[in-house]
């Protein structure tokens, strides 16, 4: 579970970091970055994705793997979008494509 204090909550700062952000993108996800003093993230799954339990699941398992990469990587504000696609992939898939996300910002 990401901390409250690793969280992107308001749509400002969400929409800002959209905007002015760079991007990095695979099949499943784009992830919207911007350097900043702490990281922080917000976890977007659209209804195109699938029902509220399928989101939900895919949410729950991006907090997990973000809660874990937070410590020792560059900080970053980052905002998490994802594609149908997502639907149908484990943990473990998951846990390897936010992780290749992750390092294309460190660039």
């Amino acid at each position: 579970m990401l901390a409250r204090e690793n969280r992107l909550s308001s749509s400002d700062e969400i929409r800002q970091v959209i905007r002015l952000g760079k991007r990095s993108s695979n099949e499943f996800a784009t992830i919207h970055f911007l350097p900043a003093e702490t990281s922080r993230f917000a976890i977007v799954t659209s209804r195109a994705v699938g029902n509220a339990v399928v989101r939900n699941k895919i949410r729950r398992r991006t907090k997990a793997v973000l809660s874990e990469q937070i410590v020792g990587k560059p900080q970053i504000h980052g905002v998490v979008r994802y594609r149908p696609g997502a639907t149908n992939l484990s943990f473990d898939d998951l846990k390897a494509s936010i992780l290749k996300l992750m390092e294309r910002t460190e660039k």
